[in-house]
Formats: C-alpha cells, sequence, structure tokens
C-alpha cells in the first residue's frame, strides 16, 4: 500500500515538471491548459471515490466497500481493516455478554442493575421470581413501581446500605434478605437473597425450644413443690441434709432456665405483640428496686437516678425483664460493697437506660459474643451466681422488638458500662 502523501507529492511534481517541459518546447499557454486539465482530472478523480465512500457510509456492508485506486486504495484497505476489527470485537463483546447473562441467570440470587433515577437496566432471570421484575419488559421502569414494598421503597430512599433487610413478599419467594450495592456514577446493584428456608428452620428451632421448655416445665415444678414441702430442718444426718439442699438449687437454677427459655422464645416469636403499651416509670422503677433489693440483700451500694419525667411506649414485661436483667448482671459480677449506678433519662430526646457497675469487666474480645445464647465469660463465676447464660440474650432480643440498641462498654477489672438506647418516637413526655 503506498502512502497517500507521497502519491500527492508524485503527482505534483510529474504536473510541474511536465508543466515546465512543454513551456520550453512548444508555449506556456498549451503548458498551462495541460495543466489545469490535468488537476481537473485530479479533482473528478477524487471526488468520483468521495462520492463512492459516501454512498458506501450510508449502508457500510464490508463486502461492499470500494478498491479504490492510488491513494484510495490505501484508505478503503485501513477502512476495511478497521471494520474487521471492530467486527471482530463485536462478536467477541456478544459472546462476553451472552456468557454473563448465561452465568448470571444460573445465579440462585436476584439481581437487578437500577439507574441514578432508580430506574431498571438490568436484571437476571431469578429477579423475575423474586421482585417480579422482566428484564426486557420492565427496562427504564422505576424500580419501585415494579417492586411495590414500602420497607424496600424505604430502605431505597434512605441511601444506607451498610445493612441488608429482611422483606416479607406476596411473591412466590416469600422471604428475602435485599442487599443494596452502590457502583460506578451514581448506578446501584440490588441483590436478593432468598432465605426462606433459614426463616423456616428458625420459626422450627424456636417452634421446639418453646414446646420443649413447656414440657419440661410441668414435670419441674412438680419436683420443685415436693422438695419446698420437704423440711429440711427436720433432717439431722449430714450428707442426706447436702442431698436436699443440692436439689433444692438445681431445681431453682433449671426453673429459672426453663424461664428464661420461654421468655426469650417468645422475644423471638413476637408472641408478647404489645409492644405499644405506656409504660410508667414511677410504677417500673418502683417494682424494679423491690425486686433487685431481694436478689442483692444490700450487699452493694446501688444508686438510682432517675427521672420521672418521660415514659416510654413498649412491653412491660420486655421492658422489666430487660433492665431487671442488667441490674442482676452488674450484681453478680461487681464484688461486694462496691457501687452500682443506675441511671434513666433522656440525652437528645432518646430514652437512655444505663446501669455503670465497678466489677470485674469484660476483655475486648468477648464484648462481640456476650450476647449469645449460654455464652460465658467467665463460665465458673456464672453458675455459681445462678446465670442461665441466656439474660443479655433476652436483652438484646428485647431491644431489636423495641427497634433500640445494646451497647457495652467494658475494661477488665475497672467495670462495665450498659446501654440500652430507645428510638426517640417511642418516648412519651409528661406534662408538669
Amino acid at each position: 500500500m503506498k502512502d497517500i502523501r507521497w502519491n500527492t507529492f508524485w503527482f505534483f511534481l510529474i504536473q510541474l515538471c511536465l508543466y515546465l517541459f512543454i513551456y520550453k518546447i512548444i508555449s506556456g499557454e498549451i503548458a498551462l491548459i495541460i495543466l489545469c486539465g490535468s488537476l481537473i482530472i485530479y479533482i473528478l478523480i477524487n471526488a468520483i471515490w468521495m462520492h463512492k465512500l459516501n454512498t458506501w457510509l450510508s449502508k457500510p456492508l464490508i463486502e461492499e466497500l470500494p478498491q479504490g485506486t492510488g491513494g484510495w486504495e490505501s484508505i478503503f484497505s485501513k477502512i476495511y481493516q478497521d471494520v474487521r476489527t471492530r467486527r471482530k470485537s463485536k462478536k467477541n463483546l456478544a459472546t462476553t455478554i451472552d456468557q454473563f447473562i448465561l452465568a448470571s441467570d444460573a445465579l440462585l440470587d436476584g439481581v437487578i442493575v437500577i439507574n441514578e433515577s432508580n430506574e431498571i437496566a438490568w436484571a437476571n432471570k431469578r429477579a423475575k421470581t423474586m421482585f417480579g421484575v422482566d428484564s426486557i419488559k420492565d427496562k427504564t421502569q422505576p424500580i419501585q413501581y415494579i417492586f411495590r414494598n414500602t420497607e424496600f421503597t424505604a430502605y431505597l430512599d434512605a441511601e444506607e446500605y451498610d445493612q441488608p433487610i429482611h422483606i416479607k413478599t406476596k411473591n412466590i419467594i416469600e422471604d428475602i434478605e435485599i442487599r443494596i450495592i452502590s457502583f460506578g456514577k451514581l448506578q446501584k446493584l440490588i441483590i436478593g437473597k432468598d432465605i426462606s428456608v433459614i426463616i423456616k428452620n428458625e420459626s422450627i428451632r424456636k417452634e421446639f425450644v418453646s414446646n420443649f421448655s413447656h414440657e419440661l416445665k410441668t414435670p419441674l415444678t412438680v419436683i420443685t413443690g415436693f422438695i419446698e414441702t420437704l423440711d429440711a430442718s427436720l433432717i439431722t444426718d449430714k450428707p442426706t441434709k447436702q442431698i436436699f439442699n443440692l436439689m433444692m438449687e438445681q431445681s431453682t437454677r433449671m426453673k429459672r432456665l426453663i424461664d428464661d427459655l420461654l421468655l426469650l422464645s417468645n422475644v423471638e416469636s413476637s408472641l408478647i405483640k404489645n409492644r405499644s403499651e405506656e409504660i410508667n416509670s414511677k410504677k417500673l422503677f418502683e417494682k424494679i428496686k423491690k425486686n433487685i433489693k431481694l436478689v442483692d440483700k444490700e450487699r452493694h451500694k446501688i444508686i438510682y437516678k432517675i427521672n420521672y419525667q418521660f415514659n416510654i411506649y413498649g412491653s412491660k414485661q420486655e421492658i422489666e425483664s430487660a433492665f431487671t436483667n442488667l441490674i442482676t448482671n452488674a450484681i453478680r459480677y461487681t464484688p461486694d460493697d462496691k457501687m452500682i449506678y443506675i441511671n434513666w433519662n433522656v440525652i437528645n430526646h432518646t430514652p437512655i437506660f444505663e446501669v455503670i457497675d465497678l466489677g470485674i469487666g469484660i476483655e475486648k474480645k468477648h464484648i462481640n459474643r456476650i450476647t449469645e445464647r449460654f455464652y460465658r465469660v467467665d463460665d465458673h463465676r456464672s453458675r455459681s451466681t445462678g446465670g442461665t447464660g441466656l439474660g443479655l440474650s433476652i436483652v438484646k432480643n428485647i431491644m431489636i422488638k423495641h427497634q433500640g440498641e445494646l451497647n457495652v462498654l467494658s475494661e477488665p477489672n475497672k467495670g462495665s458500662t450498659f446501654k440500652l438506647i430507645f428510638p426517640s418516637d417511642r418516648l412519651i413526655k409528661i406534662d408538669k
């Protein structure tokens, strides 16, 4: 292939030489006429090839690309190579896209891509089962119009996607865990995971624990009743008396364990459905103080700082259990004669219950696990002081059901601070 610049150069050089030759041999006029004619022919030839190129561009089929002559041969050759490269790249891209679509359709999770206006750009096959989204039919439609769910819409609009949400739907798949991931230029990736089996298994587990605890409670009540009717003071044999006391201690511990299991099961299963009762702070803490006094037996210096100028909405039974659990935990893990502070106040329109002890504290590695069922930092101490290993798990689940949170700060050998933080919409101010 010849370089178009050299072709042009040689053409004009030849024309110049021809003009000078004719100018000397014949005359300047004839030389000028021949030069002008040559330039006109050159322009016409280029105009013809330009017309053919323009015609081809209107319908760019590689099979119909002109061959060209001279410099135009080089131009058409480069166009041909470029078209072939583009066609090959397009074919490879189409193959890659097809493979990606096949792979995405094989996913068990529903995946949807939306743009900055929350309009559907793409969705895999599983998304139709989960969200009712058709990738072709619903393209460019706002996702909120296709998947109508108030919880999902609120989650999408909040733009806080650190944690996934669990949504119950009326589609084929009832329980979906949805996570949104931002990417690119204001685009979002919606991933739906089918958790129906997990929810079902969890429901079976909760039902089993509840039924099992109920079945144990009846015979245990009978056994405890018989033990209580026996008068230990009449038993003079020391080994027998020790056996009697051990039976009483273990039956009482088992009763507490079953009561805690039943309460935890009820909280998790939302059997206590009314969490909108107005809880009177004064009555609540009067009852708590009375019960704690019986538990502590004046072994600690418990200081209450209670603001009675507000109440909260919630379940009386659950809130009392949560508060009592935290206080008894502080009693259990604080040496005698030490201080324990109980605070109940409103900070920035947020009701906060706080228990501060000067006890043994908790190492940092345990803090994230202390709300797990039966997890104990000090197994021997917990059992010896009557702990069931379910207290903090109960507290955490109660706070979840009340849209609140449990916050723990602790340092070994210095003490711990447990905070129950309630949402501001549960606050009820009392007019003076």
